[in-house]
């Protein structure tokens, strides 16, 4: 069967939302692995940032040891201490990916 833009956004959505491995979702919902993940690869392009968001760190204020690092796209914003680990904040972002 042939699906449209939508309803592999919900195919993958629901995956997401399952409990199920992605295997076990295709099997259930009787699609081919191999397009899911080509579909997933595709809906991510489309929803995902086609440009790399600036990271600024906050201006430098004297007597203050509490520093921020802020990460803004949009109107979201996320606030992390300037001590946080790179390799903590390498897993947020791919899993934000």
């Amino acid at each position: 069967m042939k699906y449209n833009k939508q309803q592999w956004a919900e195919f993958i959505n629901g995956q997401q939302q399952s409990n199920l491995s992605i295997a076990a979702f295709c099997r259930e919902h009787d699609i081919s692995i191999k397009r899911f993940y080509y579909h997933r690869s595709q809906h991510m392009k489309r929803c995902m940032p086609s440009a790399f968001i600036q990271a600024k760190p906050p201006s430098a204020k004297p007597a203050i040891s509490t520093t921020q690092l802020t990460l803004q796209c949009g109107r979201g914003q996320l606030r992390l201490p300037s001590d946080v680990s790179p390799a903590w904040l390498a897993s947020l972002m791919m899993a934000l990916a």
